[in-house]
């Protein structure tokens, strides 16, 4: 490599340096410019989400009973299904003497395997954490009576009773204020570039000399109303060798 390509090199990375700094420089330049807005969208959804995450929410919690159901791969769907139906429902809610439709017991139910084994767990939530349990022993039970009853297959056994958890499963966390946090720093970030980019007036010397191609030598200070609106001092009047001369 010669001489001139060493200088064309060091040229071309001069020059891309500089054009790196002008972009920093004026990427600062807007985010400063409109800092207030930024502060001002950003407070503002993060009270948002404050006021949405200190909202009261009732306590819910959740009690599960395991059971295992000695079926054929066809009848388990079936077995499965059965449990949250009206037949084991409205004998749980006759049981329990529970003030509610079997739409809304049927809600709180739900029958999950074990990894696809025969072992299945059945888990209710309520904001009541022993009527939670209650509910979870009764309806695994009336649902042993009625599986052998309807479809014949006594070989479901309880492996383990629910227990009433003292611990609520919606417990609130700072999750929201984070989010509100930094989706109002986003949209603030993405507004104020957005008003730039629709912004043609020039406000720098630089970008006058972009636009015209041409050197600035100076520039002319604002002048205030005030300043060219002052009446002109009245001159004063010196005799000099019998004549009048203004000074």
């Amino acid at each position: 490599m010669d001489e001139k390509q060493l200088e064309d090199a060091h040229s071309a990375r001069g020059e891309k340096e500089k054009v790196k700094e002008i972009n920093i420089k004026a990427l600062y330049a807007v985010v400063r410019k409109r800092l207030w807005m930024i502060a001002l969208v950003t407070i503002g959804f993060t009270v948002l989400a404050g006021i949405y995450n200190s909202r009261p929410e009732t306590p819910l919690y959740s009690a599960s009973s395991r059971m295992i159901i000695a079926s054929t791969p066809d009848m388990m769907g079936t077995m499965k299904v059965m449990l949250r139906e009206p037949i084991v429902l409205e004998k749980v809610i006759e049981t329990l003497g529970l003030d509610r439709s079997v739409g809304q017991l049927r809600g709180q139910i739900r029958v999950d395997s074990v990894d696809g084994s025969l072992v299945t767990v059945v888990s209710v939530v309520d904001p009541d954490p022993v009527l939670a349990s209650d509910i979870a022993n009764a309806s695994v039970e009336i649902y042993r009576q009625v599986a052998a009853q309807t479809l014949g297959n006594g070989n479901i056994r309880v492996l383990t009773e629910a227990e009433a958890n003292p611990v609520p499963i919606n417990v609130k966390s700072n999750t929201v204020l984070y989010v509100g946090f930094i989706a109002g720093l986003v949209l603030s970030v993405g507004l104020t570039f957005l008003l730039d980019s629709l912004d043609d007036s020039i406000r720098t010397e630089r970008e006058i000399e972009e636009l015209l191609g041409l050197t600035m030598l100076g520039q002319v200070a604002d002048m205030k109303r005030r300043d060219y609106a002052r009446k002109p001092k009245k001159q004063k009047s010196v005799i000099a060798r019998g004549e009048t001369i203004g000074s």
